[in-house]
Formats: structure tokens, C-alpha cells, sequence
């Protein structure tokens, strides 16, 4: 009953939330794509990688730029490395820097990102102030390259008055849900439901089929049915927990193609029907997400640059659950969200499990691993000639750490930023990066590369580096980041080369 009426009930509800929208004139899938605005004349925003062109090329716009829009017009948020310029010109229109003393930024109009931006920034820089043309080519960025922080919106409630209005009806947290490394959400126990705080996203109560729920919450508040049903998981790199916490059943709907799939498991689910592709993050098939009954979305930060979006879905009666797993700082931390999905599909004992496994089996190697003092870049360089590297302390550079290894750059431009990578110039990165004991090269994001004669071809500039003059040069698998999983391996890998021994790697190639 629940399949074919419930369906029969949401395609009703759907239809009349059309109708109230003034979307009547047209069929069922043509009103949700136009509203989702992604598949009729979008206004392309979100994060473009940029090239620029002009000047000396010691001051540059930090890559990638926000893209945004509001009442009609695109805006760019143009962050400089340098705190010299005090204004910009674009379009004949003068732009003073909204950041006096840090890094100088403007936000200016532009007409669209296909053609190049011309624009004029004045420099202190120099003994007077002088006006230099620039040029700036645009790339937009793909999906989860570059993760964005989660913006909280100004309406959800925060966790005080939270735990206040349940308390005022008599509701006391049972306990504290134990967590050892993640930082970024914690759990309470309540008889009948968990209450989960995830920094960065919302607060989610997670209810039992028969408990007892309270009548009154704050609004904003997020309900998500215990195991929930035709899940649309829009977040690639939560699937690898899911599924390691054995709850890919519960998870229907895929915002990945089955082409782009590194995981085994789901890969063979869409081949066997059992997981079928909606639509990316930016632009769901709502129709079909309606029709098989899906019970939550579960997307990433990148959901911030289109809220039109997560606001249609949460009308449609289905509840948005956005992780943050990526911003956490120590590997173990962001495999330690195994458990959250282990408490969203009522499979704790499962998930638990999985984690003491992993945690015991990394053991000797976060005990027993010397510090090497060998220094390693982790990189990629995108197509406008830029390097990518991640931010010193995220995950990844603290894998680095973990294995005996040392992480470099040191610092990177605008470190105090909350993206986890961000671009330079080569030239800056060889003033960090040339010394280096051991290249990486991030296949994950910037396609893996065969030879080091591939990395050369990619800048001159790398033969001069140490680390390729004495063939110290790997290159990561593309399946690294969807493999959260994996992480052990991949730093058995690293301490492997900090160590001279390179047999059995899984993760890592050497490039000869």
C-alpha cells in the first residue's frame, strides 16, 4: 500500500504545489525543470576556476571566484593575494576594496562567464599609485572539486534552543553519542529519537518509527524518518560509508552517473536497476524522486550555490541533510561519519564495527611510524596552468603527517580561508614546493597522468624540481576521494614511499 498509494499521494501533492507555483501551463517534468533553473537559461553560478592575464604576475586573484546572483545581475567576488589595491574598474563602473587592511576584494557586475572580463585595478604597491589592465578567462568548476563552507542559514535554530524547547516539554538527552575523532557533528540520545548537530549544515532529529515525538519544535528543525526509504544521495563521497555500514539498499537515487562511479557496489547497483541516476545536485529530477518515494536528499556543501534547489525539495516534502564530512581535520575523523549514517539507517552495530575494524588495523601504523623528515606536495594543475594544492591541515595533509611524512606548501595562499584546496601560481609553488622530497600528483581531481614527461608538459618548471630530477614523482588513483573507505591504505601507501618501500602500493603510482 505504501508504495503505490504513497507514490499516488506524492505525484497529487506535487502537482498542486505546481499549480500554486502558477506553473500549470506546462506538463509535470518541463514545470519542475524550469523551476529548478538549472535546465532553462541558468544563469551559470558557483565556483569558476579563472585565469588572468597582465601586470607582473606577482599579484593575482586567488582562484576559484564565487559566482553569485541576486535580482537579475551576476556578481564575482574577486579576491586579490595582495592588500595593495585600493580600487577596480569594470565596465566604466568604479569599485572600492571592501577589505581594507586584509586581502583587497571587490564585488563587482559582470555580464556572464563564456567571455573574457576586462577590467583596470589601481596598485599602492609601487612608489605612486598606478592603474593595470588585466584580463580574466573563466572555468567553471566541477562538482565537489573544490569544497565551499556551509553557510547556515540566518533561520535554523541553534542548539541551545534546541535542547530548551524539549526540555520544556519534559525531554532530557538519555546520553551523549561517543565519537573519538569528528568534530563536525554530535549526537544526543533522547527516548525515542536522536537529536544530531552537524556544524555548518543544521540540527536533525532522527525519529523512531513508534517514539514518542515532541508536539512543539523550533522551526527550522529537520525530521528524517529512521531508515529512510529511496534515499537520493547527491553527496558521492558519503556513498563509500553508506555502504560500509551495509545500508546501500536504503539508498535509491544516485546524483552521480554510473560512468562517474569508482565504487564498485554502486556502480554494479545502477548495472542491476537497483540504484537509477536523478539528476545532479544542481539540477534533480524531481519527477522521478517524487515517484519512487524518496524519504531524505543527502547533498554536500556545494548545494549552498544553488539553495533554489534544496528549498524545492524541502517543499516537496522531502528533508535535506547536508554533510560537512570533508572539512574535518584528521582522516579518522571524517571516517568516523560512518557512524552517523550508521545511526540514519538504524545500522549502529554495523557501522560501529566497521570503524573499530579500520581504527585497529591503523594501529601500528598511527603508533609506530617514525617521523621520516621526508617532505611531500600534493597537487594537481588545473587547465588554466594553476596548481592546486590542499590548505596545511586538512585531511589529507594530515594523512601526510600521520605517515612520517611532511606536508608542503607550508603555508598557501590565503590560508585562513575555509576552502580545502586553493590555486597558485607556479611560480609561487616552485618557491615552496621545488625542494621537495616526493611530488603527488592528485589524480582524483586532475585526471591521473602516466609519465613525469605528462607532468612536464603541463609546466617546463617541473623538471627543475628535486624530487623529479631523482624520479621521486606519484600519481593517486582517480577513485581516491569516492573511496573514504580507503583511507588506510592510502596512508600504508605514503609511509611506504616516506620509507624507501614501494611494493604493494594501491593507491599510489610511481611515474617513471
Amino acid at each position: 500500500m505504501r508504495k503505490t498509494e504513497g507514490k499516488r499521494i506524492r505525484a497529487v501533492l506535487a502537482a498542486l504545489i505546481m499549480i500554486l507555483l502558477g506553473t500549470v501551463s506546462c506538463t509535470l517534468r518541463e514545470t519542475v525543470l524550469d523551476i529548478s533553473g538549472n535546465e532553462k537559461g541558468d544563469q551559470k553560478t558557483g565556483l569558476y576556476d579563472i585565469s588572468l592575464e597582465g601586470g607582473s604576475g606577482k599579484a593575482y586573484i586567488n582562484s576559484p571566484v564565487e559566482v553569485k546572483e541576486k535580482d537579475g545581475t551576476l556578481y564575482a567576488v574577486l579576491v586579490w593575494s595582495s592588500s595593495s589595491y585600493d580600487y577596480m574598474i569594470v565596465d566604466g563602473q568604479r569599485y572600492e576594496n571592501e577589505n581594507p587592511g586584509g586581502s583587497s576584494t571587490f564585488t563587482v557586475k559582470i555580464k556572464n562567464t563564456e567571455e573574457p572580463l576586462k577590467v583596470v585595478a589601481d596598485t599602492l604597491a609601487m612608489s605612486r599609485p598606478h592603474e593595470i589592465e588585466y584580463v580574466i578567462s573563466w572555468e567553471e568548476k566541477a562538482e565537489e572539486e573544490i569544497p565551499e563552507e556551509g553557510t547556515a542559514f540566518s533561520d535554523l535554530p541553534d542548539k541551545e534552543t534546541v535542547i530548551k524547547a524539549l526540555e520544556e516539554e519534559g525531554y532530557s538527552a538519555v546520553e551523549d553519542y561517543s565519537l573519538e575523532y569528528a568534530k563536525g557533528f554530535e549526537v544526543k540520545r533522547y527516548d525515542g529519537f536522536d537529536l544530531v548537530f552537524i556544524e555548518n549544515s543544521g540540527i536533525y532529529l532522527i525519529e523512531d518509527e513508534d517514539g514518542k515525538m515532541p508536539e512543539k519544535l523550533p522551526e527550522g528543525l529537520v525530521k528524517i524518518n529512521r531508515s529512510p526509504k529511496n534515499t537520493y544521495l547527491a553527496s558521492s563521497s558519503a556513498m563509500d560509508l553508506i555502504n560500509a555500514c551495509g545500508a546501500l539498499a536504503d539508498v535509491r537515487l544516485s546524483g552521480t552517473e554510473k560512468k562517474d562511479w569508482y565504487i564498485g557496489d554502486a556502480r554494479k547497483a545502477m548495472e542491476e536497476g537497483r540504484l537509477i541516476y536523478a539528476g545532479k545536485y544542481r539540477a534533480p529530477d524531481y519527477e522521478l524522486i517524487l515517484e519512487e518515494g524518496c524519504e531524505l536528499a543527502i547533498e554536500n556543501t556545494m548545494i549552498y550555490h544553488q539553495p533554489a534547489v534544496k528549498e524545492k525539495l524541502e517543499e516537496l516534502g522531502i528533508p535535506v541533510l547536508v554533510e560537512t564530512s570533508s572539512y574535518e581535520d584528521h582522516p579518522l575523523g571524517r571516517l568516523e561519519w560512518v557512524k552517523l549514517y550508521g545511526i540514519i539507517f538504524n545500522r549502529e552495530e554495523e557501522a560501529e564495527s566497521f570503524f573499530e575494524k579500520e581504527l585497529k588495523s591503523m594501529e601500528p601504523l598511527l603508533k609506530d611510524s617514525p617521523d621520516t623528515q621526508k617532505t611531500a606536495a600534493f597537487f594537481y594543475v588545473t587547465s588554466n596552468g594553476l596548481i592546486n594544492v590542499r590548505k596545511p591541515g586538512d585531511y589529507i595533509t594530515k594523512m601526510i603527517e600521520l605517515a612520517g611524512g611532511h606536508y608542503v606548501p607550508n603555508e598557501a595562499p590565503d590560508a585562513k580561508t575555509s576552502l580545502a584546496a586553493m590555486n597558485m601560481q607556479m611560480e609561487d609553488f616552485y618557491e615552496e614546493a621545488s625542494e621537495a622530497d616526493i611530488l603527488i600528483y592528485n589524480g582524483t581531481i586532475g585526471g591521473e597522468i602516466g609519465s613525469v614527461e605528462e607532468l612536464a608538459a603541463k609546466n617546463s618548471l617541473f623538471k627543475e624540481f628535486k624530487a623529479v630530477k631523482e624520479g621521486r614523482v606519484y600519481c593517486s588513483r582517480q577513485d581516491l576521494f569516492q573511496q573514504i573507505t580507503g583511507m588506510s591504505g592510502f596512508m600504508r601507501d605514503l609511509n611506504r614511499i616516506f620509507n624507501d618501500r614501494e611494493e604493494n602500493l594501491i593507491y599510489l603510482k610511481r611515474l617513471e
